[in-house]
């Protein structure tokens, strides 16, 4: 009996080796990845497009017979880019590391951009409100104050075309 508790515990022993080799394994090509900055410019770009495509749905929908299904997945995009802005701008991904026409001040002045960010989060509640209820005139009203947010933003952190 103490052979074969031996010969289970040996076993078990190893399954647990080689599944925490494993995990370092995957831990250490999860860390040998890391997206260049070009890469993550190349990604914000991409996030903002998706978002400006949402604006455009609402913008659309925001006047005569809506559609509410495509509202509701536009706003389900916008309320996304609401959760973390400050993930499309890390350090080094700035003019720095190539072509973007995000402005130097995004990093020199970090509680700024902070506070533009959070305008656009507390201006995006009423939007949703506004969709769920189903309600054209104050999702055009809530979408103009949205897009204020967007300018406020873009005036300060964002170089022209």
């Amino acid at each position: 009996m103490s052979r074969q508790r031996s010969a289970t515990t040996t076993l078990q022993r190893r399954i647990s080796v080689i599944a925490i080799a494993a995990a370092a394994a995957a831990v250490i090509s999860v860390a040998a990845y890391a997206a260049t900055p070009v890469e993550i410019q190349k990604q914000r770009h991409e996030h903002y497009e998706q978002l400006g495509d949402a604006f455009k749905t609402v913008r659309d929908n925001s006047k005569g017979t809506p559609d509410y299904a495509a509202l509701d997945k536009a706003l389900a995009v916008i309320q996304k880019a609401t959760e973390n802005q400050q993930q499309w701008f890390p350090k080094g991904t700035g003019p720095e590391a190539g072509k973007t026409r995000a402005l130097p001040e995004i990093w020199s002045k970090p509680d700024d951009f902070t506070a533009a960010q959070k305008l656009f989060t507390d201006k995006v509640g009423p939007l949703a409100a506004a969709v769920k209820a189903r309600d054209v005139d104050a999702i055009g009203k809530a979408f103009r104050e949205v897009g204020g947010s967007c300018k406020n933003c873009h005036d300060s952190f964002r170089a022209p075309e």
